[in-house]
């Protein structure tokens, strides 16, 4: 079962209710891979107390490549980064966030071309750190 919450808000002098999930749809990973979510989203809950903060993926990778040291309320110590860094070759891959399907898993190779083409984004100077 999935936890919800109901929101409403005002658009335009309409009152609009929708439901926003709060549990990932981590049944669609492969154990390593929902080890590898669980994880990124544990430290977006110590950074911002949000289960996934918008470019949680891109700031992570960054500590990954050792080019990011604090994000949020979290300083990163060479524990997160092994620890970032193992899970990440033990699924092949990198977790990053879908509006559709919350949590999805994208091999090394795809996830590096990702990421190469965000960091010349002006999305990329908008990660807060």
């Amino acid at each position: 079962m999935r936890a919800s919450q109901t929101l409403t808000s005002s658009m335009h002098g309409e009152l609009t209710s929708f439901v926003v999930s709060r549990t990932p749809m981590l049944g669609e990973l492969t154990a390593e891979q929902a080890a590898l979510a669980r994880h990124m989203s544990d430290l977006s809950e110590e950074a911002y107390y949000a289960g996934w903060m918008h470019g949680l993926e891109y700031a992570l990778w960054q500590v990954v490549l050792g080019d990011r040291e604090e994000y949020g309320r979290l300083a990163f110590s060479p524990e997160h980064r092994d620890t970032l860094r193992r899970l990440s070759a033990s699924c092949g891959g990198w977790i990053v966030f879908d509006d559709d399907r919350e949590q999805v898993w994208v091999g090394a190779a795809e996830w590096e071309r990702r990421f190469s083409e965000w960091l010349k984004s002006p999305a990329a100077k908008r990660v807060d750190g």
